[in-house]
């Protein structure tokens, strides 16, 4: 469908519901769909279908009027469980209540497409190359020519008739990310320096950049930098050994932070350094720097919006996608010294490309 037909210009929606359940990396690129809704229809009710996990993440968010909650792991239970049965059949009465005129399904799985169809929207669109068939609950499909997926979401927008645009990936900081950022910058082994973020968790095996690398990495620049090392609570081993390399002023935050306070210490960093996880699309949506070690992904599609802002090595099976591999060369010969001279040269420069406002 093209934009002169699109039905943002034929009839207007009041009650919209955006479907894009997880990741967190996920949520945070399909922003600009969000932005553009507010932006097009100031007056519209604006729901977004997010797994519990992920919700944190845009609890406060400025253009957003409701969330509806998604709990992954309890309904996937349904066909045997009867309590989650229930608990399903209750998220759809609650989809089919709301009401909504459009519904755009981001993540093009069959649970997902299922539950657009069960709204009764008349407007429900999705990707023509959605998975396990969803393509067939909606009613206006886009088979995407963009490579990167910013893109390939601002691209489904525009058949609707919107206009979004890369900068519109802005997520906003919650007062409480604000308030422990404060804090952590006010510690005696932090104030006064300039302060880089070290996240090395990620969910695949094959895109962790390797433990020697990190230490090596934390020794290079903790001594002109504070580090605040950060992680899950499954992390923390992983993380210890990073900040003990790091020296006095290195921070080891695994298992310390929620989601808006680790956003509000991304935003409060002069740098992000880490995989190809959730922390490289928060520090591009919060305007920080980031420099993104990616091996087994491809940048052209996942990585940042900005081509200085990753790392690869020169091997011919880099964005190879496989979440097993023997050797992992990919990672394993992405220098640390290369890195830390990127990072080196991020403060200097001290850019801001897209700082939203908090």
């Amino acid at each position: 469908m093209s934009g002169a037909n699109a039905p943002a210009r034929e009839r207007p929606p009041e009650r919209v519901l955006i479907i894009k359940p997880s990741a967190l990396g996920d949520v945070v690129t399909a922003l600009p769909v969000l932005r553009a809704l507010r932006r097009t229809f100031p007056a519209a009710h604006l729901s977004w279908l997010v797994s519990t996990a992920c919700s944190p993440l845009l609890e406060r968010d400025v253009d957003l009027d409701e969330i509806v909650p998604f709990e992954r792991r309890r309904l996937g239970r349904a066909w045997r469980s009867p309590d989650a049965a229930g608990a399903l059949l209750e998220l759809i009465r609650r989809l089919r209540r709301a009401r909504y005129d459009w519904v755009i399904d981001m993540q093009g799985l069959f649970r997902s497409g299922f539950l657009a169809v069960t709204t009764g929207a008349r407007i429900r669109a999705g990707f023509a190359t959605a998975r396990e068939g969803a393509w067939m609950f909606y009613t206006h499909r886009l088979r995407p020519t963009r490579r990167h997926t910013v893109d390939r979401n601002m691209e489904l927008a525009g058949v609707l008739g919107l206009d979004a645009r890369r900068e519109d990936m802005t997520l906003t900081v919650a007062p409480e990310g604000q308030a422990f950022a404060g804090g952590f910058l006010s510690r005696s082994e932090v104030a006064g320096r300039p302060l880089v973020a070290l996240v090395p968790p990620t969910r695949w095996p094959t895109k962790l950049y390797p433990t020697r690398h990190w230490r090596a990495l934390a020794g290079m620049l903790g001594g002109g930098a504070a580090l605040a090392v950060m992680g899950t609570g499954a992390d923390v081993e992983l993380c210890a050994a990073v900040a003990e390399a790091g020296g006095a002023h290195a921070v080891n935050l695994a298992g310390q932070t929620s989601i808006p306070e680790m956003v509000g210490l991304i935003a409060a960093a002069d740098c992000v350094v880490c995989c190809d996880s959730a922390a490289m699309h928060i520090a591009q949506a919060v305007g920080t720097e980031v420099v993104a070690l990616i091996g087994p992904t491809r940048p052209e599609r996942t990585g940042p919006l900005l081509e200085r802002q990753y790392i690869t090595a020169p091997v011919p099976c880099q964005g190879c996608l496989r979440r097993r591999c023997e050797h992992v060369t990919c990672m394993q010969e992405i220098d640390p010294a290369v890195v830390a001279e990127r990072v080196e040269r991020a403060l200097a420069d001290g850019r801001q490309p897209c700082r939203t406002a908090t």
